[in-house]
């Protein structure tokens, strides 16, 4: 990956660059390229393909990736949750990495969620530093956003399964 450069013009750093994207980001989508860019940056691994899909999942249950597909399927309950409790997009966003950084992971062929959790907190160091929120996730947990929140009380309504528009968006184009 290549530094950007701040409104200033100063080359920022790799941490830097990663930290601004991740606040900025506008939604799933944006978030899933800082995701293939930092797996790729970090363990020059990529896969093109990929599925998301939101679902009602127990809480505890934050996404999973069913082996041998091209899916995954992230808690929509758990998301709206850290939505209303943080009220900060960029604190959201590094909630939905973690999520989304672990499945993919998995989709690349890591299998042990031992190997992974230790994938995932290696990529956020390396790619946004030891302090920022995204590695305290991956070295924590990402449920540490959610401390005081009563999550065995939330009954949430179950609604069907959606797929992800524009998810992944196609890096060559098509000459018909």
């Amino acid at each position: 990956m290549s530094n950007r450069k701040s409104e200033t013009g100063k080359e920022l750093s790799k941490a830097d660059t990663y930290s601004s994207r991740i606040d900025k980001a506008g939604g799933f989508s944006e978030v899933w390229e800082i995701v293939k860019d930092t797996v790729k940056d970090s363990l020059g691994k990529h896969r093109r393909g990929m599925m998301l899909f939101l679902d009602d999942l127990p809480l505890h249950l934050g996404a999973y990736h069913p082996l041998g597909t091209n899916n995954m399927v992230l808690n929509r309950t758990l998301v709206q949750i850290v939505e209303s409790v943080t009220k900060s997009k960029g604190l959201v966003n590094a909630f939905v990495y973690s999520l989304l950084v672990h499945e993919y992971l998995h989709a690349l062929g890591h299998v042990s969620e031992a190997e992974v959790r230790s994938l995932v907190y290696r990529i956020s160091k390396e790619c946004f530093g030891e302090d920022h929120i995204v590695t305290k996730l991956a070295e924590e947990s990402p449920w540490m956003l959610l401390k005081g929140v009563p999550l065995r009380v939330i009954e949430a309504p179950k609604s069907a399964m959606e797929i992800v528009k524009d998810f992944e968006k196609p890096n060559e184009r098509y000459i018909v």
